[in-house]
């Protein structure tokens, strides 16, 4: 075999998530590696007493003051559909499975608040916006055509002109959607429905351990944290090559995740941010583990029209607040920067080019197949951001930054601008803050 056909060889392997993670050392060792770096910037700045420094964008978003809505809001946006829709029954029962999935939860919440801190300071920079864009396009091309995957899945659609039907009517439901939920001020909402759908498919699936098949569901190994200090649970993240694909896509959306977390965290500091996210997604985690390991669980009718309708109705939810997320953070961005210019536009107009494009590169990746490799090796464009955010998020902690460009301000600057107990109606008359989403 020449290098010609070597190299074609390893890529398609790559593609098809073949072999282990030895045989693709350097994403794995660039991917893990940044995860890892962001864990450990994410205790730098949770300890540092810089962690205390509250962000401030006045002009991007009011303060979100119920902390169950802005949990629900970090949580749906961070998850995307992939926590209800990639977690077959056959993943759940194994040690390693369930210590890969708690450490990519943290490394996945970290990851996006490095992103988030360092956008705090970049967001006016015009490659930051570029970057956002890209992000927005590789990593929801990943995550919603799943979600309409999967959720098409049980259908059995044999014909191709009804696929075609099926998948371009869910694709518009999730742009139609979002687009409203942009327009009118509705992430909240979304969020908090979609947490409610979530809490309720979970007690519906719990209904159906009497009534399904359990066998083959190892109980011994459904509870979370069990063989955690055996060596071999741990080789699952260096060996299964599905995760350190997962690192891939994970780092798609860092980029635009974390510049949602810039957007809709006034008022909350940089310590509280780190918590309230962590805490969300590993509860969201934790949970829907030990559902799907008790119940063998898998999305299909043989459980009934009512659980494929919630878990359906679930992922659904969850890519409308993820699409929702990153329509909003592009929006805020061309908003910004067509103001700070002078520059006349439409920003309804904008909105629809906006949702049409995602829609029509999601409906044209979801009926001729994405490719795996495609995620793998364009997600390393956003690596030298990322490796950006981590020191930059070192830096923070330690004080070296300056802080008066950071998008965050002291304890103090914030009872002098807000009180002790900010209203909204407060902020408007203090900081001159404005919708800037009235289409």
């Amino acid at each position: 075999m020449n290098l010609f056909e070597k190299i074609v060889t390893h890529f398609q392997g790559m593609n098809a998530l073949e072999g282990d993670g030895s045989d693709y050392p350097v994403m794995l060792c660039i991917y893990l590696g940044v995860f890892l770096f962001s864990f450990i910037a994410n205790l730098f700045l949770f300890v540092s007493n810089h962690g205390n420094r509250i962000v401030w964008l006045p002009d991007q978003h009011k303060v979100i003051k119920s902390k169950f809505s802005y949990m629900a809001m970090l949580a749906c946006t961070f998850t995307g559909v992939y926590l209800v829709g990639s977690f077959p029954s056959e993943l759940q029962n194994t040690y390693g499975t369930w210590n890969a999935d708690l450490f990519y939860t943290l490394g996945q919440t970290t990851i996006m608040i490095t992103a988030g801190i360092y956008s705090l300071a970049t967001f006016k920079r015009r490659l930051s916006v570029i970057l956002n864009s890209l992000s927005i396009i590789v990593g929801l091309s990943t995550s919603i055509p799943m979600a309409a995957t999967t959720i098409m899945l049980p259908l059995d659609i044999d014909s191709n002109v009804i696929q075609l039907s099926a998948i371009v009517t869910i694709i518009v439901a999730f742009v139609v959607l979002a687009a409203l939920s942009v327009k009118y001020d509705l992430l909240v909402k979304y969020s908090r429905i979609n947490i409610y759908l979530f809490i309720i498919t979970t007690i519906a699936l719990f209904t159906t351990i009497n009534t399904y098949s359990t066998e083959g569901v190892d109980t011994s190994k459904i509870l979370p944290f069990q063989g955690m200090i055996s060596g071999e649970p741990w080789l699952e993240l260096l060996t299964n090559p599905y995760w350190w694909y997962f690192e891939a896509t994970v780092v798609s959306w860092a980029i635009f995740c974390g510049r949602f977390v810039a957007y809709c965290s006034n008022g909350y500091s940089i310590r509280s941010i780190i918590k309230y996210g962590t805490i969300s997604l590993i509860v969201l985690t934790v949970f829907w583990h030990l559902v799907s390991a008790a119940t063998g669980y898998t999305l299909s009718f043989s459980r009934g029209w009512v659980i494929y309708v919630l878990t359906a109705l679930t992922m659904f939810a969850f890519a409308v607040t993820s699409l929702d997320s990153a329509s909003k953070t592009l929006l805020n961005d061309i908003t910004r920067i067509s103001q700070s210019r002078n520059l006349k536009y439409k920003p309804s107009l904008f909105l629809k080019c906006i949702m049409v494009s995602i829609g029509l590169i999601n409906v044209m990746i979801l009926y001729t197949g994405s490719s795996k490799l495609f995620t793998i090796l364009f997600c390393l464009i956003f690596i030298p951001f990322l490796s950006k955010a981590i020191l930059y998020s070192i830096k923070f902690a330690l004080g070296k930054v300056d802080f008066s460009k950071s998008g965050t301000i002291t304890e103090g600057e914030y009872v002098r601008i807000c009180g002790e107990v900010p209203k909204e109606e407060d902020m408007k008359n203090y900081l001159s803050y404005k919708y800037i989403h009235k289409l």
